[in-house]
C-alpha cells in the first residue's frame, strides 16, 4: 500500500482520540507491516500510548523493557504477550522501533491467554490473591481451550470478588478485575459450550475498561481484532450477539473513537488447532483464503488495495479469519484498509516469504 493511502487514513481519524486498529485474524504479514506505518503517523499527531490486545498484566514486562529494560525483542515478545501475539518477525520490528520512541505501552486483555490470572493474581501484593491463586488453581490452564470446565465453582468467584473489593490501589483492582473477567469469560464460553444463551461478553468488556483506565485525556491507539473494535455487538452464532469492546468504546466516546477494519481479498490466513504439547496449548498453521461470499465487504471492494470510508458501504458481512461475520458493516466501522492479497507471517510453522 503507497504512503499516499496511509496518509489518507489521517485525514479520516480527523479529531478522533481513540483510535482503534484492526485485523480480520492475527499473525498476517500485511497487518502488522502496516498497523507499524499507521502508529508512525499516528505519534506524528500526538498519540503516545498503545493498547494492545494481549494481556493487562503481562503487559507490564514489555512497557519496563520499552523503558529500557534487560533482554531481546524476541523474549519480551514471548513473555510479555498472551496469545502468542508477540512472536511474529512483524511485532519483533514494531517493539524494537518502539524501544526508541517515548510511547507507553499497555496490554488490554485478561491474563494468562484466557486460561489463567495467575499472571494478574500474582502482581497484586496481598495475602487475598494468595488466596485467590488456590481457589482459581483447580481450572487454570494455558488458554481457554485447554480449561477444564467442570472446575469452575462460586468458591473461586467469590475468592475473587473479595480480593478487588479489598483493594485500594487502582492499578491492583484493575489487575483483581481482569482475573473476574476472566473467570466470567469462562463460564461465558462453558455456557455456549452447552447451548445456552450466553449472559455477557466479560473478555471485550475488560477490555475497553482497560482503554477506560489508561485515559488520562490523551490520545490512543488501540490494536484489538476487527470482531473486538467494531462499533456494534459482535454475532457469535446467527440470532446472537454479544457487545464487542468497540461497542463499550462507541458508547463512552462517540466521535472520538475511530474504529479502522483491516481486512483483504485473497491470499492465506492462519489457523489453529489445539496441541497440549505446544507452549501454549495449540498450534498455527496456513490455510486457503476462500473468494470474497456476496454481500461482502471484500467482494463490494474487488482485488485492489485501497482505503475506504464506509459510511455509504451496503456491505452485510466481512472476513473473520477465513470464516464471515454478519454485520451492517457501515455502523461497524468508520473506515477500512482492504488488500487484494494476504500473507501467513513468518511465525507460523512452515511459511518462508523469501522463498
Amino acid at each position: 500500500m503507497h504512503d499516499s493511502e496511509l496518509d489518507g487514513v489521517m485525514d479520516l481519524v480527523g479529531d478522533a482520540r481513540i483510535v482503534a486498529i484492526g485485523e480480520n485474524n492475527h499473525h498476517i504479514h500485511e497487518f502488522g507491516v502496516i498497523r507499524h506505518q499507521l502508529l508512525r503517523r499516528l505519534k506524528a499527531k500526538g498519540f503516545r500510548t498503545l493498547g494492545f490486545e494481549s494481556g493487562f498484566a503481562e503487559g507490564a514486562k514489555v512497557d519496563a523493557w520499552l523503558r529500557g529494560g534487560a533482554g531481546d525483542v524476541a523474549e519480551i515478545g514471548r513473555d510479555g504477550f498472551t496469545f502468542g501475539l508477540g512472536d511474529s518477525p512483524e511485532m519483533h520490528e514494531m517493539l524494537t522501533w518502539l524501544r526508541t520512541q517515548d510511547i507507553r505501552y499497555s496490554g488490554l486483555d485478561v491474563p494468562g491467554s484466557g486460561g489463567s490470572p495467575v499472571n494478574a493474581l500474582a502482581a497484586i501484593d496481598s495475602p487475598l490473591a494468595r488466596q485467590a491463586i488456590e481457589a482459581t488453581a483447580p481450572y487454570s490452564a494455558l488458554n481457554s481451550a485447554l480449561v477444564p470446565y467442570d472446575k469452575l465453582s462460586e468458591t473461586a468467584t467469590v475468592a475473587l470478588t473479595k480480593l478487588r473489593d479489598s483493594l485500594d490501589d487502582p492499578r491492583e483492582i484493575h489487575l483483581a478485575t481482569g482475573a473476574l473477567r476472566l473467570d466470567a469469560y469462562l463460564k461465558e464460553i462453558a455456557a455456549m459450550m452447552a447451548g445456552k444463551p450466553i449472559a455477557g461478553a466479560s473478555r471485550d468488556r475488560y477490555m475497553a475498561e482497560s482503554v477506560q483506565y489508561l485515559d488520562q485525556g490523551q490520545k490512543i491507539v488501540v490494536m484489538v481484532h476487527n470482531g473486538h473494535l467494531q462499533r456494534v455487538p459482535f454475532q457469535i452464532m446467527p440470532g446472537h450477539s454479544t457487545p464487542s469492546a468497540g461497542t463499550y468504546l462507541a458508547e463512552r466516546y462517540g466521535d472520538e473513537y475511530f474504529a479502522l477494519a483491516l481486512t483483504g481479498a485473497s491470499g492465506t490466513t492462519t489457523g489453529l488447532a489445539n496441541d497440549e504439547s505446544a507452549r501454549l496449548g495449540f498450534r498455527m498453521y496456513e490455510q486457503a483464503l476462500g473468494e470474497p461470499v456476496e454481500g461482502s465487504l471484500e467482494a463490494e471492494l474487488g482485488d485492489a488495495d485501497t482505503v475506504t470510508d464506509l459510511a455509504t458501504s451496503k456491505a452485510t458481512k466481512i472476513r473473520h479469519a477465513h470464516l464471515w461475520s454478519e454485520v451492517e458493516v457501515s455502523r461497524a466501522f468508520d473506515a477500512a484498509i482492504h488488500l487484494g492479497n494476504l500473507r501467513v507471517s513468518a511465525c507460523v510453522p512452515g511459511v518462508n516469504h523469501s522463498v
